[in-house]
């Protein structure tokens, strides 16, 4: 019975590394050491907005979600596959709940996601940005003045 709090707790203490820790790294990743080095980053970010559209630039922060949410897709079938082996292995009853518990959060996660894509297809519904004329249609030199 112990043993099978400890696995419990293990496996939680899992996965809140899973979550936890990438953050925890790439805040210490953007932290500057000295104000030139920052007025560094400054200019070259400054200098890549420039460069990018706005189409660009909300593309590369789609990239990182996506990104995001594959990691941690990923990282829930492998606890449940190995939930799983380990249960098989072993035959354990505490194992297959275990992995049972992560096909639960799999289920949970995928509702959660298409959740928030159905709400982001009603908001772009009500908004019209789907019929907006993309930067390509727009004309390249606008007059502003007669």
């Amino acid at each position: 019975m112990v043993v099978s709090v400890i696995v419990a707790l293990l496996v939680v203490a899992a996965v809140w590394a899973v979550f936890l820790l990438p953050v925890v790294f790439s805040d210490r990743r953007g932290a500057t050491l000295s104000s030139t080095e920052e007025f560094d980053r400054w200019t070259h970010s400054m200098a890549n907005v420039q460069k990018q559209t706005a189409a660009d630039l909300a593309a590369s922060s789609r990239d990182v979600i996506r990104t995001r949410r594959r990691r941690t897709l990923v990282a829930l079938v492998g606890l449940t596959v190995a939930g799983f082996a380990l249960a098989w292995r072993l035959s354990s009853l505490e194992w297959f709940l275990v992995a049972l518990f992560f096909v639960s959060l799999i289920g949970l996660y995928v509702a959660a996601l298409s959740q928030m894509k159905r709400q982001r297809d009603q908001r772009l519904k009500t908004a019209h940005v789907s019929e907006r004329p993309t930067e390509w249609e727009e004309p390249q030199v606008r007059v502003i003045a007669n």
